[in-house]
């Protein structure tokens, strides 16, 4: 097995942290579903909990989707257009996103400033705490559209603005192909020792 160093750790950080609290989210509400219905008592701070981990896992999507070129945009256009002007409209289009993830910090912080003392509910948690999220991964998001702004700045016509299929349908076609031409050659070794 390939070991892993600090450079794709890095790189898919978001990814794993939403992972993780996706997974986390999916363990306190089946605990709650469970107490609730089997054992007749609900645990609250579970749910509230859950709630609050909800939003870093989505922002934490947005980042990795920005990471891994899987954010939505519209391509129709780039498809006839010559591939310099594609070019410079998906680094137009990335430098757009930029400048909307950093003009969000001031209003995001000025909403943090007026949450003031205020805590949670149940856990008592300064909700301060959790609103700093957004504007943190907002700048990681910001960071990693640069990042892509790079690697499209570098990238030739032939693999320009190129993303990785989430199910890459070839490399199953080429997969079942393999194991039937394996099922193949041991049906016909199994016939000739016949």
């Amino acid at each position: 097995m390939k070991k892993k160093g600090w450079k794709y750790i890095l790189n898919e950080f978001e990814s794993y942290l939403g992972a993780y609290l996706f997974i986390a989210i999916c363990v306190l509400m089946t605990i709650q579903v469970i107490s609730r219905y089997l054992l007749g008592h609900a645990i609250t701070w579970a749910e509230e909990l859950a709630t609050l981990m909800f939003v870093p896992m989505i922002y934490c999507g947005f980042a990795s989707a920005v990471t891994h070129r899987k954010h939505i945009s519209i391509e129709a256009i780039q498809f006839f257009v010559p591939y310099k002007v594609r070019k410079v409209m998906m680094i137009a289009s990335q430098i757009v996103f930029l400048f909307f993830c950093i003009y969000m910090q001031s209003p995001l912080y000025k909403v943090i400033s007026n949450l003031g003392d205020s805590v949670t509910d149940l856990l008592r948690i300064p909700k301060k705490y959790i609103y700093i999220e957004i504007p943190v991964i907002l700048l990681l998001v910001a960071i990693r559209i640069v990042q892509d702004i790079i690697r499209l700045w570098h990238e030739d016509e032939s693999n320009l603005g190129q993303k990785k299929p989430t199910v890459d349908l070839d490399a199953c076609e080429r997969e079942y192909q393999a194991m039937k031409q394996a099922e193949l050659e041991t049906d016909k070794k199994g016939e000739v020792n016949r």
